[in-house]
């Protein structure tokens, strides 16, 4: 039972409607000099309509060279205050706040994506992720930059922000002076405490002098960034002590800088645990007289409704969650929990555009970023749609097509939805994957969508059915290698293992295949096999999978004692043995009790084909085109659905 999550709290003078945060979140979707667009102020009012109490926009440049990434936007000149009034103007439709975070990026910057020019920080050490050796700011620099933040903050003011947030976290240039990790100056603002907070000391100053004693500003805080040498949790303590003592109207607790270990991220990946910072943000709550937001692998709201019942905190920051559901308050406070969709933790569509200067976008939801695209609006003419398969694909084409008004009903051969994301969530830090597929499941419920299981489609079901459109999602098959033995007793596929289809003894298991598929089951097998290998034909291991994750997972296989073995194909198996063909060409032959097949996968589509005989439209999306990921499979199903 939710209790205290859609209370009202102050944060200054500005009352928030409820506890729920959208922290700031790199989308990378204005402009390279820093405007505003149509687009992001669209991405942003969806979030508004959603019922968020509190949006806080992604860090807002305080120069044209203090960008992390190369479109997001600014408020260092007068001529973009113009789209930040529409942007606040539009938000302020609605009941939610709107705050501006405004940073400089520092080291963790390219000239790539900075107007070419080099990076700048306290002292001169590379960032371990972007690579650019920084040039160590003069004093003089540091005051100029000083009074960007002034300004900027004008800016912010002036564009009818409901306050702002200063960006003293995740590694950016504030976070820097005040880390010994990052700080090695001598003069007045490194060494001890005092010299390194001087700096955001200045700088909130300034902005006071810019917005006033009566406009809120917050200051967002890494608690730990987790490195040798790094800030801890004492360190924050000190700090917000500090802070607090300064005046600012909110803490913002958070983790990390981008050299942070990867299960201890700003963006955290599926493999850390929930509610990280809870118990730092309830000791600062204790130390200071300011609200407390925190943040970080929180997307449930009961869970944030228990966070504020124990007292960890005032606000609760989703940034994920927000992403893969801008209607979850609406949806928490209607008690319809089973229709959230909630954030998996994948980062394949969130960060892993970013990684590629591109935008964000959502796995679970493929409208991020489209929201200024076609609305989902109930069509004029309604048809008779036919979805095959009851995957990701399928069921998000279902639950589009069903939106707009038309007659949908899903086929599904199994005996349960899904497809391959059912199996896909049994390795082990991978169980809220399962949530994507209840949650659609719940929806074409709602909908009223006829799911039927146990269906195996044939082109006479096709032709007797008479449908209007068919949505081939048939998704994909596991590659059968033309090996000598692959059809033995003892070779099974990673989804038979992960799904406990046959039952595995515990003598020494090897894995065919390096791929996600391969060393997640590998993985997964370990909680009760101790000998299991991992053989591979190329020269690593896990290539398809998003690189913080793959991080992640290759600590933890080596923490296991999987072995691997690269640059070895696979050229016979028999009943007690793998045989593969090393670098040289040599012959090696492992002991293996159990065969895991996981080679990869094909397009399966056996009825594009014949449902173009009896219909006219059929669209053919997802891994039933090429075998590929979940985020490709889920927007190709979206836009088919959105186009009938």
């Amino acid at each position: 039972m939710i209790t205290e999550l859609f209370t009202p709290y102050q944060i200054g003078k500005c009352t928030i409607p409820n506890r729920l945060v959208v922290p700031a979140m790199v989308m990378n979707l204005c402009t390279e000099d820093g405007r505003i667009t149509e687009r992001y102020i669209r991405y942003m009012e969806e979030k508004a309509k959603g019922g968020w109490g509190l949006l806080i926009t992604e860090d807002y440049g305080v120069n044209e060279h203090a960008k992390g990434y190369r479109c997001i936007p600014g408020l260092y000149n007068d001529e973009q205050i113009p789209g930040n009034i529409e942007l606040t103007s539009t938000i302020h439709q609605y009941d939610s706040k709107i705050f501006a975070q405004i940073y400089h990026a520092g080291r963790q910057s390219r000239h790539l994506v900075n107007g070419n020019v080099q990076p700048v920080a306290p002292s001169a050490i590379k960032d371990t992720f972007c690579l650019d050796l920084p040039k160590e700011l003069t004093v003089d620099e540091i005051h100029q930059i000083v009074k960007d933040f002034g300004s900027t903050a004008r800016r912010v003011k002036e564009s009818g922000f409901d306050g702002l947030e200063i960006h003293a976290a995740h590694g950016y240039l504030i976070c820097e002076f005040l880390s010994p990790f990052t700080n090695k100056r001598v003069d007045e603002y490194g060494g001890c405490f005092e010299n390194r907070v001087r700096f955001l000391d200045e700088i909130y100053a300034e902005i006071r002098k810019n917005v006033g004693p009566d406009f809120p500003v917050q200051v967002r805080i890494s608690a730990n960034e987790y490195l040798l040498g790094g800030r801890t949790e004492a360190d924050a303590y000190e700090l917000v002590r500090h802070l607090d003592e300064i005046g600012v109207d909110c803490i913002h607790v958070s983790n990390g800088m981008y050299a942070s270990p990867i299960d201890k991220q700003i963006i955290a990946p599926m493999y850390t645990k929930h509610a990280i910072n809870m118990d730092v943000a309830e000791q600062i709550k204790k130390l200071v007289s300011c609200p407390v937001i925190v943040t970080n692998r929180i997307n449930n709201p009961n869970m944030a409704d228990t966070l504020l019942k124990m007292g960890k905190a005032d606000f609760i920051g989703m940034g994920r969650g927000s992403l893969a559901d801008p209607y979850l308050p609406k949806k928490a406070k209607e008690g319809r929990f089973e229709n959230i969709r909630y954030c998996i933790g994948c980062l394949q569509g969130c960060e892993a555009g970013l990684l590629n200067d591109d935008c964000a976008t959502c796995l679970v939801n493929p409208r991020v970023g489209r929201e200024y695209e076609k609305a989902i609006e109930k069509t004029d003419s309604p048809k008779k749609d036919m979805v095959i398969g009851g995957g990701p694909a399928g069921l998000m084409a279902a639950e589009t097509a069903a939106l707009r008004g038309h007659n949908v009903t899903v086929y599904e051969a199994q005996e349960s939805l899904g497809g391959a994301f059912r199996s896909a969530a049994y390795p082990l830090g991978k169980g809220e994957l399962s949530t994507f597929v209840s949650s659609l499941r719940r929806s074409l419920i709602d909908l009223n969508v006829p799911v039927k299981l146990n269906t195996e489609v044939t082109e006479e079901m096709i032709r007797d059915e008479k449908p209007d459109t068919v949505i081939v999602a048939t998704g994909s098959r596991p590659l059968r290698l033309n090996i000598e033995g692959i059809d033995g007793a003892n070779v099974i596929t990673a989804e038979e293992a992960l799904l406990g289809k046959k039952d595995i003894g515990f003598g020494p298991i090897v894995v065919c295949g390096g791929g996600e598929v391969g060393a997640e089951t590998a993985h997964y097998l370990t909680q009760t096999n101790q000998d299991i290998t991992v053989v591979e034909m190329r020269d690593d291991i896990l290539n398809d999978m998003m690189p913080l994750s793959r991080q992640c997972l290759l600590g933890y296989m080596k923490e296991t004692g999987v072995k691997v073995i690269t640059n070895a194909k696979v050229s016979r198996i028999t009943e007690t043995s793998v045989e593969y063909s090393d670098k040289e060409g040599n012959t090696v032959s492992l002991p293996a009790e159990t065969v895991i097949s996981a080679f990869g996968y094909k397009a399966y589509n056996p009825l594009e084909e014949a449902a173009k005989k009896y219909c006219s439209d059929v669209r053919t999306v997802g891994s039933a085109v090429k075998a590929g990921n979940a985020l490709t499979a889920v927007r190709e199903a979206y836009d088919a659905a959105m186009s009938i």
